[in-house]
């Protein structure tokens, strides 16, 4: 997509969830909920709490039974999908890119981003509070990620992961 039709879908769409982005919930949910959809490449069920916000919505990928808390982060720029039956918790933030920095001759802005194949998060995940997930990782199928971790590898299927950067603790199965 170029940068001129990249700019007019995030205006119109920033323009619109704007308004509902604060709205209290249960009423600001239902609002964000069919703003989002449009825009949103492939959206189930979902509840939107207030203050998300999703950058690229059009790149983001969502099943149903989803639950996006206070706060939620989300840069699709590199692709984000997000299986069925996830909790995602307040305050949490998931990177699919980066910017490119290996050019010393070049300042930082002007490298470009990169992504390393955006982020998934398969289904019946619950991903604690506060946490930050980077581009290129998968979690695995009914997983649980601590509160305040920082995901920076994949997590297998059935396993519990926390800290910084975040180790599988213990397996589910």
């Amino acid at each position: 997509m170029n940068q001129c039709k990249d700019y007019l879908i995030h205006g119109i769409y920033f323009a619109l969830y704007g308004i509902v982005k604060y709205i209290p919930s249960p009423i600001g949910d239902v609002l964000r909920y069919w703003i989002s959809k449009p825009f949103v490449n492939k959206m189930g069920k979902v509840r939107i709490y207030e203050g998300t916000t999703l950058w690229y919505p059009y790149r983001i990928k969502i099943g149903n039974n989803v639950t996006l808390n206070e706060w939620v982060y989300i840069s699709g720029y590199g692709n984000v999908t997000i299986g069925d039956a996830v909790r995602i918790g307040s305050r949490t933030t998931i990177i699919s890119s980066d910017h490119e920095f290996g050019d010393c001759n070049k300042r930082i802005y002007q490298q470009g981003i990169k992504s390393c194949g955006g982020v998934t998060i398969e289904d019946d995940v619950f991903i604690g509070t506060g946490v930050i997930i980077l581009d290129g990782v998968t979690i695995g199928t009914h997983s649980v990620i601590g509160a305040g971790s920082v995901v920076t590898k994949n997590i297998l299927p059935y396993s519990v992961a926390a800290g910084n950067p975040a180790k599988v603790i213990y397996k589910l199965n």
